[in-house]
């Protein structure tokens, strides 16, 4: 049994927090990780059980649009990752790592095609365990313990930086400029 993308996403954007834990089971079959949302265009993250409990990652765009979310694609793949304990910075290990991204086109705007921000982008990244927020542009993104998260854009990548618990600046996350 699958998981409803649509409905699921328009809870974390109304505000329903993100799992915890990447934790799944027999019972537990899928689990929102991460959203992310500027303006009018968010991303969504779900961790949720493939065949033989394999876990899979899946992403999905939305756009806000006629009065309310719509769903525009997504992706997929491993999700393994997710499941494993997060790096310590003090082992040699990177503020973030990012395995996956992608984009979507925005819904067409009036005849002559997309309007100026026609395309969604989005890229995962899994943070060291020092990471407690992150700062994207103008907005605070909360990390969850299982260290996984989101960031969406139109134009060009945002300026991220990584906060610890106390709100100290632990540096600088570079975003590819396409995803």
């Amino acid at each position: 049994m699958s998981y409803d993308a649509w409905g699921e996403s328009l809870r974390l954007l109304d505000g329903a927090p993100p799992s915890q834990s990447a934790r799944l089971s027999r019972r537990v079959r899928f689990l929102p990780l991460a959203v992310d949302r500027d303006r009018d265009v968010a991303v969504t993250m779900f961790l949720r059980r493939g065949v033989s409990g394999v876990p899979v990652m899946e992403v999905h765009t939305l756009e806000l649009a006629d009065g309310g979310w719509r769903l525009l694609g997504g992706g997929g793949g491993p999700g393994d990752e997710a499941t494993e304990p997060r790096p310590r910075l003090a082992d040699g290990g990177a503020l973030a790592v990012s395995h996956g991204g992608g984009g979507t086109a925005r819904t067409r705007h009036g005849w002559l095609g997309f309007g100026r921000d026609g395309w969604i982008s989005y890229t995962e990244l899994r943070l060291a365990e020092e990471v407690a927020a992150l700062r994207v542009a103008d907005r605070l993104l909360p990390v969850a313990r299982h260290g996984s998260a989101v960031v969406v854009w139109t134009r060009r990548p945002p300026r991220v930086s990584a906060l610890d618990a106390s709100g100290t600046v632990l540096g600088w996350i570079p975003l590819a400029r396409r995803v």
